[in-house]
């Protein structure tokens, strides 16, 4: 399969490529062309963040993952042929990649990075290799492969308006179809809405949606059915698992039950945070965050767009547990997302209709960031401004953001501590939210989640030295929880030196010189380790979990030879 891409000095390697043929030979045909012909390898931080949401996830079906990525750092690292470029910005990344001599870019159509190759206007001086199940193909150019590949038009079933409906409709007591043949009995009703009721069902696992009538149109049982062959089944997801029928007429489908209340509950100002989790620190806050973010890369991956990302559509139980909710809505492939919340969507999609057109990876860059702002500030809006506009609205065609780089003016800023947290914020996290609120610049969603990894990373080294910074509302006289800096940071070094003390041996590698190594301040030729790569866990595995104590600092893991990534 490899053959054409022994002739390169160094392949740029995308992780779809890992995610996808982790599970079969191809993985070891791409093994045994790094090793029987010495080719460098390539990658960008996008590749550590994107492993680290797909673990964090815990999917049954992304087994092979693990073991399929130890296979290659362990061939990768102990021959000196991996090497990082240090950004997650595509821009950046290829600007880089294009000072290498005689490279290829090899990565899927599914991919997240093919797909920023059509939303951006970049410039690729080397070939590209796009492995599918029909083989794999090489383009001399990014123009070649676009007219050869280009993204699919919108589907033609969103302009169909009839519905799938018949007169039977099941309620509680009758029994329903799933997988085939399979059945389940609707036991209870649990809630209800504009849609359609779930049910609580005989299956303990699962509950069944079942819509009303006049509501299954062609366009929404299509996505419905590849929802289901996705083969997401990771619980945070509550996507549907089966399709329902009932007297072989569709009705529905059956999905995880998530647990929690919504974002929007919680993240709605100090009394609201508080009474939930009265204990929570900026910690949590990140990562909650943290989670919520791999969870949507986590879809883009598998060329799932979310659409209707917002406070309402996600459950939370506590920092390390959120379920999205409401993902029979989402867009999948050419097959869009018929609905939108104007709060969270971007200015230049309002007013147009949803089922008409399918979004991009840019467009839920928007509501990512609108995601990290809200969480970030407690369910804040970031237009949200004290003495401006009648609605907000206007404030956010106007981008009316009422915060300042240099906390110069905090006038327009709304009471409640909200002033104080864009104070506390490290620099380059308040930088990127000016940019895209003020100046309208757009970050991609990985370096969102890259930038609030950094801000977690700080906050667990205790890198701050004022105690208000850990604070969900600092300088505030709301009863929340204190630290003593010195004391946790005591603790930590403490745990660090025990840790160090019944760590393995670290491996040692040599610094590798190399002549065509891009220049600039983004490529390492040096590898270490890290925590990227830790063993997933499965449900039948976490019953031996032990959880830490609330507040208490997690110990150091120790360190693996060959597990961690740079």
């Amino acid at each position: 399969m490899f053959e054409g891409l022994s002739k390169y000095f160094s392949i740029v390697l995308d992780y779809s490529v890992v995610l996808e043929c982790s599970n079969g030979v191809l993985f070891d045909e791409l093994l045994n062309l790094f090793n029987d012909y010495g080719i460098d390898c390539y990658v960008n931080d996008t590749f550590k963040v994107l492993h680290k949401c797909v673990i964090a996830q815990q999917d049954p079906k992304d087994r092979a993952v693990q073991p399929a990525m130890r296979s290659l750092m362990q061939s990768l690292l102990t021959t000196n042929k991996l090497h990082l470029i240090n950004t997650c910005n595509t821009e950046r990344f290829i600007e880089q990649v294009n000072e290498l001599d005689y490279s290829v870019l090899l990565t899927t159509q599914s991919s997240i990075l093919f797909k920023r190759f059509f939303e951006k206007d970049i410039e690729f001086n080397h070939d590209v290799a796009i492995l599918s199940p029909k083989g794999l193909k090489i383009y001399s150019s990014l123009k070649e492969m676009k007219e050869d590949l280009p993204l699919p038009e919108i589907s033609s079933l969103a302009k169909i308006d009839s519905f799938l409906d018949s007169d039977a409709r099941a309620s509680i007591g009758d029994i329903v179809n799933y997988n085939g043949g399979e059945r389940m009995v609707l036991e209870k009703r649990l809630s209800g809405g504009a849609e359609g009721m779930v049910f609580i069902t005989d299956n303990r696992r699962l509950v069944a949606k079942v819509y009303h009538k006049g509501v299954i149109t062609p366009l929404r049982w299509a996505k419905l059915k590849k929802l289901t062959e996705l083969g997401i089944t990771s619980t945070s997801f509550c996507a549907p698992q089966h399709l329902l029928y009932f007297r072989n007429v569709p009705i529905g489908y059956t999905m995880f039950v998530g647990k929690g209340t919504t974002l929007s509950n919680v993240f709605d100002g100090p009394d609201a945070i508080l009474e939930h989790f009265p204990d929570w620190t900026r910690l949590d806050i990140c990562e909650t965050l943290l989670s919520l973010i791999g969870k949507y890369l986590y879809l883009h991956m598998h060329d799932v767009i979310a659409g209707d990302i917002q406070l309402k559509n996600a459950l939370i139980e506590d920092s390390a547990h959120q379920y999205l909710i409401d993902m029979d809505s989402v867009q999948i492939g050419n097959l869009p997302c018929p609905v939108g919340t104007e709060d969270f969507t971007d200015p230049n999609l309002w007013g147009r209709d949803f089922s008409g057109f399918v979004r991009t990876l840019k467009d839920e860059d928007y509501s990512i960031a609108m995601l990290v702002f809200s969480v970030l500030f407690c369910g804040l809006h970031p237009y949200a401004t004290r003495n401006g506009a009648e609605t907000l609205r206007e404030e956010i065609l106007n981008k009316n953001f009422p915060y300042t780089l240099d906390n110069s003016n905090t006038d327009h800023i709304p009471l409640g501590g909200y002033a104080h947290i864009w104070e506390y914020l490290p620099e380059y996290l308040r930088k990127m939210l000016y940019r895209t609120f003020k100046e309208g610049k757009s970050y991609e969603a990985v370096c969102w989640r890259d930038a609030v990894q950094q801000y977690m990373t700080e906050l667990e080294n205790f890198k701050y030295d004022d105690a208000e910074a850990y604070k969900l509302f600092p300088c505030e006289d709301y009863k929340q929880v204190s630290i003593n800096v010195e004391e946790y940071r005591a603790k930590l070094a403490e745990q660090k030196d025990q840790a160090q003390k019944t760590a393995e041996p670290k491996p040692k590698f040599e610094k590798k010189q190399f002549n065509n190594v891009p220049s600039g301040r983004f490529v390492s030729s040096s590898v270490g380790e890290s925590s990227s790569f830790r063993p997933m866990k499965f449900d039948d595995e976490e019953k031996n979990d032990k959880h830490s104590a609330p507040n208490s600092i997690p110990a150091p893991a120790p360190k693996k030879k060959f597990f961690g990534l740079f």
